[in-house]
């Protein structure tokens, strides 16, 4: 069963399609992530490390940049994201 949806090879976090807990393992499409911690069924993880500042990329379109980085396996939401409609800072 597919636990991630990732649609284009630019992006730097996937979709999930299930709940996910701490701990897990994935193992999909050629990539192995361990999540870090709890992350809701049609929430991101981070696919790809991503600096501060980094571009945060989706569906190979860019959403956002982060604003603390973010690990492979991290839950990816507005406490480390600004969505670039909000942001009024220079990435």
């Amino acid at each position: 069963m597919r636990k991630l949806l990732i649609l284009d090879a630019r992006d730097n976090v996937a979709v999930c399609l299930v709940d996910l807990e701490a701990g897990d393992l994935i193992e999909q499409d050629n990539i192995k992530i361990k999540v870090i911690n709890r992350i809701a069924r049609g929430h991101k993880i981070a696919s790809k490390e991503i600096a501060k500042g980094e571009g945060i990329i989706k569906y190979g379109e860019r959403m956002g940049h982060a604003v603390a980085p973010i690990a492979v396996g991290e839950h990816v939401h507005v406490h480390n994201i600004l969505g670039d409609r909000l942001s009024t800072e220079k990435p």
